[in-house]
Parts: structure tokens; sequence; C-alpha cells
């Protein structure tokens, strides 16, 4: 009975592993015949890769067509973490080739990690092309034990003239998950690189009638047909690269070059009486257009430090909170003008009825009562013209008072000041341009009320007054020629890879001054006073040949900053136009700490005037005088 049971449940048994082996042969019948031809598609399709062939930038040329940015070639080293079993095995091993004490087994995973496109390659290590060679070939070695890596060439930004122009031109970086999803409808991969500040970044995907004409170019690609060892064995199709396209800029390279010099100069004499002095800022404009001429920002900021992603030895450096080499303070950088307000002034108060540029004020102690602001010395009887060129604060202070509040804020309004001029690069600050208005809605109580000592130091230039060096400059060129306030701009054209014109900047008039041109003559002729012997900044152009007259105007502005010292920390500032009878250029600029403006900022001014002008350069003499005006 026994026997009989075993046979029947081995019966059993057997019946059900044939079963097994039925239900597994239809199924393979059903794979290897019935699906065939699907399946070999599908592994046609897994031995090709996609593979993108980053396009260049377009470059960007100053207005002679000498290139600022342009692109050079390096290797791109990547890992797709789709294709890797073992990470931790192939990163270290990609550690110990590349050599790199900023590249670990850690911080490659951690890259790993972060990519949230894992089919996408993370770009672990770029190399310069002549440098790469051998490292390439010592990855190509050991192609076996590093699945997911590749290699290919790509443009990689590059600055051929350092930090010339660094903060206009700007930095590039890699794409972030947060600008991936900004860019989303332009279509931007993980591993491309954009501009991240600058015209760089202003002209990105620039448009025009819905057509993109900016720097950036359109990818190309290969589909590549892989080996089991993922190495390329053939190419199926390629679709080249379209480069982007180019800027020409409206900005003079010498000028740029002697503006940085010299200002680099002047710091270095300043620092040491004034150590406090590191930082300035400086515009030259053409008055008739507005296009910029040349613009600064010290510290200094090279952005070939940025384009291969910023090194652990550049990271103090950029982030120092002192000295914020990244900060433009020609278009970010908010300060209280000082003297160089009092051409405003003088425009408003010589736009009120019976006002005479003749009218005299008793400059002395007794006309320096609180709450009036007391003057450097004593200068007796002045007029505008004295005034100005002395630099008298009694004076500006009276001829404020009897122009009142409204009018000094519909001038400095009309003239730019407390607003943005809308150049063409990110970041520019509005600055302030204080009212009744202000102040009631910014103070509570007492404070609330737009006081008569507001309205003294105002017109002196302290008290809220806070512009950017690009809004002083655009005040003077706005006098300078005329009355027509101008759009500052940066890029002349843009330019197809075949140099067709695909957009051409026009000058733009902002607005026109309502103060006639009489008055802006007589506002001029001031400011040529300053420049006269017993003005302020005499001895700076005084050796300037007639038909280069140079008009100007020096500042020395308390910073305003907590901890600082009001009776020894200053600021220089420096506004001048030239050639007064027939203006062509303005300039404004600044000295953190410069003390007086004749003694700073004014040396920056006079280098440039001698580079447009094509006069002998005269060096900047060793030591500044620390003179107030």
């Amino acid at each position: 009975m026994k026997e009989k049971e075993i046979v029947k449940k081995l019966g059993v048994f057997a019946a059900v592993i044939g079963m097994i082996f039925i239900v597994l042969g239809m199924r393979l019948f059903y794979l290897q015949v019935v699906r065939a031809d699907t399946f070999e598609d599908l592994a046609d399709k897994n031995k090709f890769r996609i593979v993108s062939i980053p396009a260049r930038r377009g470059d960007i040329y100053d207005r002679d067509m000498e290139v600022l940015a342009t692109s050079k070639p390096v290797f791109s080293v990547t890992l797709t973490g789709s294709e890797i079993a073992e990470k931790e095995n192939v990163a270290a091993k990609m550690a110990e080739i590349l050599d790199d004490p900023e590249i670990t087994q850690e911080t490659i995973l951690q890259a790993l990690m972060e990519q949230h496109r894992p089919y996408e390659p993370v770009i672990i290590k770029r190399l310069p092309y002549d440098e790469g060679i051998q490292m390439v070939t010592r990855i190509e070695e050991r192609r076996e034990e590093l699945p997911g890596v590749e290699i290919r060439e790509e443009p990689m930004r590059y600055y051929p003239l350092g930090s010339l122009a660094g903060h206009i031109l700007g930095t590039v970086g890699l794409i972030s998950k947060e600008e991936l999803e900004e860019y989303e409808e332009y279509n931007y991969g993980m591993n491309d690189w954009v501009g991240k500040t600058g015209l760089e970044k202003v002209f990105e995907h620039y448009t025009q009638d819905n057509k993109e004409i900016g720097l950036r170019g359109k990818a190309g690609a290969d589909q590549v047909e892989v080996n089991a060892k993922h190495q390329p064995v053939s190419t199926w199709s390629h679709k080249d690269p379209v480069p982007g396209n180019s800027l020409v800029l409206t900005l003079d390279t010498d000028l740029q070059s002697v503006m940085e010099k010299s200002m680099t100069e002047v710091l270095e004499r300043l620092q040491k009486d004034q150590p406090k002095a590191k930082a300035g800022a400086a515009v030259l404009i053409n008055v008739k257009t507005g296009a910029i001429l040349a613009m600064t920002s010290t510290p200094f900021l090279d952005p070939n430090d940025f384009a291969n992603g910023l090194s652990k030895d550049k990271v103090a450096y950029y982030w120092d909170e002192n000295l914020k080499p990244t900060f433009n303070r020609a278009i970010s950088g908010t300060y209280p003008p000082g003297s160089t307000f009092k051409p405003v002034t003088g425009v408003a108060y010589l736009s009120s009825e019976k006002a005479m540029p003749s009218n005299t004020v008793y400059c002395g102690p007794s006309a320096w009562v609180k709450p009036r602001a007391g003057c450097p010395r004593a200068h007796g009887a002045v007029n505008l013209y004295k005034a100005m060129a002395v630099s008298c604060n009694t004076y500006f202070q009276e001829m404020g008072y009897r122009t009142g509040i409204d009018r000094l804020y519909q001038t400095g309004k009309e003239l730019g000041l407390g607003q943005l001029t809308g150049i063409d690069l990110p970041g520019e600050a509005a600055g302030l341009l204080p009212n009744k208005e202000w102040k009631e809605s910014s103070f509570k109580g007492w404070e609330s009320t737009w006081r008569i000592y507001d309205t003294f130091y105002m017109s002196m230039g302290q008290g809220y007054n806070s512009y950017t060096p690009l809004q002083l400059a655009n005040c003077v060129a706005t006098i300078a020629n005329g009355g027509n306030r101008m759009k500052p701009y940066l890029v002349d054209k843009i330019i197809s890879p075949d140099n067709k014109v695909l957009k051409q900047f026009e000058p733009t008039v902002l607005n026109k001054l309502s103060a006639s041109s009489q008055v802006l003559d007589e506002v001029k002729k001031a400011m040529r006073a300053v420049v006269e012997p017993g003005g302020t900044a005499y001895s700076i152009f005084r050796d300037f040949p007639p038909e280069v007259k140079v008009a100007a105007k020096t500042g020395t502005a308390q910073t305003g900053l907590p901890g600082d010292d009001k009776d020894k920390d200053y600021h220089g500032l420096f506004v001048a136009f030239a050639p007064y009878e027939d203006p062509e250029i303005a300039f404004a600029g600044i000295v953190e700490y410069g003390y007086h403006g004749g003694s700073s900022a004014g040396y920056v001014a006079k280098a440039v005037f001698e580079e447009y002008f094509g006069l002998k350069r005269e060096p900047i003499p060793d030591t500044l005088p620390l003179t107030m005006e």
C-alpha cells in the first residue's frame, strides 16, 4: 500500500514538473520567436548612445574687435551613474587616476548622488587640452575597469585679458538645479555651462522677435554604437553644434586698461596713510550717446577663475566679506556723493525765479550756526562760480534752502539720481534720492517730517543721498550734453558666427531736462572754474593743453557707515567732463576711504583723459596729499 502511495505522489510531482517546463518552454517560444523582432530592436537601441556635443559660446569683443572672451578646447571627464553597478569602486579608481586633492571618492559619489537625471553624465573634471593628453591616455588604458566613464572634447570659456573688465564680462558656471527649472523652455542639460553674472548672464539667451540670438550656441549630437565595455565602435549619425552669437561692446580696451591700472596705483599710494583705502570704482561715458567706454570696480575679478569651477584656494578671496571682489561697485555700490552733488543744486537753484549765478552768499563762522553745517574754511563772499571752484558748503546750503526740497528732488530725478539707469548688466542698484514722502514713509514720529537741516545736508551732497558711480557719471554727462539724459549701454551690436549684424543697439534718450540750456551753461562754467587757478582740481589738470579743457567737481563724503570716524573716514569722489566747449566724455569715480576726490579718484580721471585725448601720460605722484576741500 505504501509503495502505491509513493508512486502516486511521484506521478503528481512529475506532472507538476512537466507543467513548469511546458510553461517555461511556451514563454521562451514567445520571447524568442513571437517577440523576436521587438526584442532585437530593443537590444540594438541598448547598444547605441546619443552623445551630446557642446557648442561654443559666442565671443565678446571690444569696440575695435579685440577679443575679450572666447573659448578654448578642453577634455571633459564624465561619469554616468546609470551605467555603473559598483559606484564606490569606480569612484575610488577615478580619484586615484585623476590625482587631484579636490577630487576624492567621496566628492565623486556625492556628485552622482546629487544627479537627479541618472541617465545624464556628471562632469568630474575638465582638463586643459595640452596637459590632458597624458591623463586621457591613462584613463583609456584602464577602460575595462571604468564603466560609465566618458571623455569628450568640448569648449571652455576663456578670457585672454584676464581680469580686465571682469565685472562687466561676468562669469560662467555649471548650471544649477534651480537654473535648470528656470530655463526649462530652453532645453538645457545638467552639464551645460551658463552665464552667471555680467554680460555672460544678460545675453545668455537674448531673444529678438521670438528668436534666440544670445551667446549660447546649439548643441550637436552623435549617435554612436558601443561595445560591452561601453567603448564607441562606430558613429551612425552626426549633427554639428552651432556656435553662439557674439557681442561687440562699446568698451575701449586701452581706456579700460588705463582706468584699472591707475585705480590700482592710487589705492597703493593711499594705503600708506589710509589703510582702509582698498576699493574703488569708476565710469567713463560718451556724453552724446550714453555708450560706456570704460568701467571698473576694484578689487578686480578674473572670470577665468570661474570658467572651470572655482578652486578652493580662490574661494577665500572671492568671498571675503570686506573686499567683496565679486561686487560690481560701479553699478551696485551706492555712496553719499559729497560735493559732486553741488552741480545738481546749482541746476535746481538757477532754474528758480530771479536766481542769478552772480548772487553772493557770505561764508564765515557767523554763517555756520546750527542747523547749518560748517565749511572747511571761511571763503567770504562767494557766487556760483567761486563757490563751485572752492566747494563752499555755505553757498550751496543757502541756495538749496532758497530752492526748496521739491525742486531739488525734481532736478535730481530728471538727472537720473536715485533710480535705475537701465544699463545692460544685472545687479544695478537704484540708490536713494530723498524727499518728503520718502522720509515720511521711512521714519516714525518727529523724524518722519522733512526738516530744514535735511535740505541743508542734501544740498551739499550729504544726508540721505546715496548714488552709484554710474548714476553720477550719467548725471554729469546729462549736464554736459545740454540736458539729454541718455540710457547707458555696453553692447553696440550682436553678430552671427559669419559676422552678420543680428541686432544693432542705438542711443536712447530717456528724458530731457526742464532746465534751460542757459542754466546748464552757467553750471558748466562753474565746473570749469574747479579746474582753473584757485579751484580744488587745478593741480590735477593744470598741464593739460588749451584744446583739452576739463570741467570737474571734487567730493569728500562722510561714509555714514557704523564704526567709521566721522572726522577721519571719508570717501573721495570726482566727476568731470571734457572738452569743456564741446563735451565728448564724462567721468565719475570713487575711492572708498580716499579722503579727498582731488587727491584720489581725480588722478584716475586724469589718466583716462590723457589716454582718450592722446596726451602724454604723467605718473601718479608717489604721495597723495590728504587734504579737505
